[in-house]
C-alpha cells in the first residue's frame, strides 16, 4: 500500500488554484506534468525521491524523504503555499 505523507503539501499551480499533495503518486503527477516553472536542482531531486518512494510503497522513510524533497522543490519554484497558525492572544 502506498504511503501517505505525514503532512500534506499545498502548492499553487495556477491563479487561485491550490492543490494539496498527500502521497508520492500525486507528487509525481504534479512534478512530471503540472510543474509551472523550469526545473531546477530541487525539482530534479524531488523527482528522484518521489520515484524511489513509488518503487518502495511500504517504506515510510522514503515517503518522508519524498515529501521533504517535494516541499523543497515547491519552495524553490515559489509555488509552496504555507499556512501559519494564528498566534494565540494571551493577555
Amino acid at each position: 500500500m502506498e504511503q501517505r505523507f505525514d503532512k500534506p503539501v499545498s502548492v499553487m499551480l495556477g491563479v487561485n488554484m491550490t492543490f494539496t499533495v498527500d502521497r508520492p503518486a500525486r507528487a509525481a503527477e504534479v512534478l512530471l506534468s503540472q510543474w509551472p516553472t523550469r526545473s531546477g536542482p530541487k525539482h530534479l531531486a524531488a523527482r528522484t525521491a518521489v520515484m524511489k518512494a513509488l518503487q518502495h510503497p511500504d517504506d515510510a522513510q522514503r515517503a518522508a524523504l519524498a515529501r521533504q524533497a517535494f516541499e523543497d522543490a515547491a519552495r524553490e519554484a515559489d509555488i509552496l503555499v504555507e499556512y501559519h497558525a494564528p498566534r494565540s492572544s494571551r493577555r
